[in-house]
């Protein structure tokens, strides 16, 4: 092998020992820098006349792209039961079961105080806490229906704050699309991977990279982002029946995009799907309550001897306007409790309506039975979103771990590569150094 070659191959040797040494100071000083991928010094690159290339092409950022893809669509599931775990125990919460305020005490007070006045039908006293605890059912009722509506309502807002927050990121990650081949660096990648993770938490997303390392982003079946390409999320809202409905559309598409997962997917299902169902249940209540109760106080007579009045008001449609009717509000002395005239000591009708509530009048169960159905239907979601949010939580524990243990900084193993490319730095300088000795030798002979 020639002098030169000799010194070619040792100039060679301490640019790639330098290089190497400049990239893993680089991991080193990033160990606790969030979404930072490890690099890897790309050696075949490096000539004795510098790189190969450019720079940052010299340079390989170290992934499993499987791993993370995996990670990617955990973490919108997970997502998906955290927010559904939260929204779903302030639900809980608005019902207040089995507190001394909740709907199912305050029947029960209700029916209680039906069944006082059937044992002492001439009582002004009792039909005062009758028609007291008629309107406490009715202002429970109203109460209910005002903080369901009111939640959705908040939840109406959170859709178009994260629906904001999903056209900043996509603008983002586009901006950064558009830089491929052009100004493209490891740590403007990191950035975009970054972004992607974050958009992942918002919505189902789904990401194919391409040979040039720009990516296609698409959601529910319709694309976000293609090369230059960029599509914006919008948020539509109207009044179905009375309830607030929310739908996302996309400004190039005449499709909607199915949004499933992410906090957008859990907000969609609940204020869509889960409010409005509680609501429409908890209409039924009102109105079954309303008219059997019309049903048999109407046929009653009261101390007047008087007949044909509506305990509650009447065409009660649901929880929103359920209410005391303004004859009885005005003078309980008017509350029926004989089912014929001219018997003040008869309470037949008082025990019938308190009887109510074992009757299966509402969509074929009774009033306690049809509420605590309701209730448990609260409470498992809770319970179902708390599970499958901590199991969720181990699935994506495990998969950052796999994830770190190849795009992860490990100070230990950096360290041991430092010390390696430092031993061959100092080689190659040797080598240089015994060459030029020899070569002054040899001048040294002629």
């Amino acid at each position: 092998m020639s002098i030169s070659n000799i010194y070619n191959l040792s100039k060679s040797a301490l640019v790639s020992s330098r290089y190497a040494m400049n990239t893993t100071a680089k991991n080193i000083a990033n160990i606790n820098t969030e979404g930072y991928t490890r690099r890897r010094a790309d050696l075949s690159r490096i000539t004795a006349f510098g790189f190969n290339g450019q720079n940052g092409e010299n340079m390989l950022r170290i992934r499993q792209r499987f791993v993370e893809s995996q990670l990617s669509y955990e973490n919108q599931n997970l997502a998906k039961y955290h927010s559904d775990e939260m929204i779903m125990t302030q639900i809980e919460g608005v019902f207040g079961e089995p507190n001394e305020s909740s709907l199912s005490n305050v029947l029960s007070e209700f029916w209680n105080a039906w069944n006082d006045l059937a044992n002492d039908p001439e009582s002004q006293h009792s039909r005062s806490l009758v028609r007291d605890k008629g309107i406490m059912l009715a202002n429970t009722f109203n109460r209910l229906n005002k903080d369901l509506k009111n939640l959705q309502q908040q939840i109406n807002t959170d859709i178009q704050n994260k629906a904001t927050q999903v056209r900043q990121l996509t603008g983002q990650i586009h901006s950064i699309n558009e830089q491929v081949g052009v100004n493209m660096s490891d740590d403007l990648l990191d950035q975009r991977d970054i972004l992607v993770d974050e958009l992942s938490t918002l919505i189902n997303v789904n990401v194919r990279e391409s040979d040039n390392g720009a990516i296609t982003v698409s959601s529910g079946g319709q694309i976000l982002i293609s090369g230059s390409y960029l599509n914006e999320l919008a948020v539509e809202s109207s009044i179905n029946d009375g309830l607030l409905n929310v739908e996302l559309s996309l400004h190039d598409s005449n499709r909607l995009p199915n949004i499933t997962s992410g906090e957008m997917g859990s907000l969609l299902e609940i204020h869509n799907g889960q409010i409005p169902d509680i609501i429409e249940k908890l209409d039924a209540l009102a109105v079954s309550i309303a008219e059997q109760v019309n049903s048999v106080h109407s046929n009653g007579y009261n101390l007047n001897e008087m007949t044909g009045f509506n305990f509650f008001a009447a065409n009660v449609s649901g929880a929103d306007d359920f209410s005391v009717s303004r004859e009885i509000l005005e003078d309980p002395s008017l509350i029926a409790t004989s089912s014929t005239i001219g018997t003040p000591g008869d309470g037949s009708i008082a025990q019938a309506i308190s009887d109510i509530q074992f009757d299966s009048i509402v969509q074929g169960n009774t009033i306690s039975d049809f509420y605590n159905t309701l209730i448990s239907h609260i409470g498992n979601q809770v319970q179902e979103a708390q599970f499958l949010r901590k199991s969720q939580e181990m699935v994506v524990q495990s998969l950052q771990n796999q994830r770190d243990s190849v795009s992860g900084v490990s100070l230990d193993e950096e360290l041991a590569n430092l010390i390696e490319y430092e031993q061959a730095y100092q080689a190659a300088a040797r080598m240089i150094t015994s060459v030029d000795e020899m070569v002054q030798t040899i001048l040294n002979m002629v």
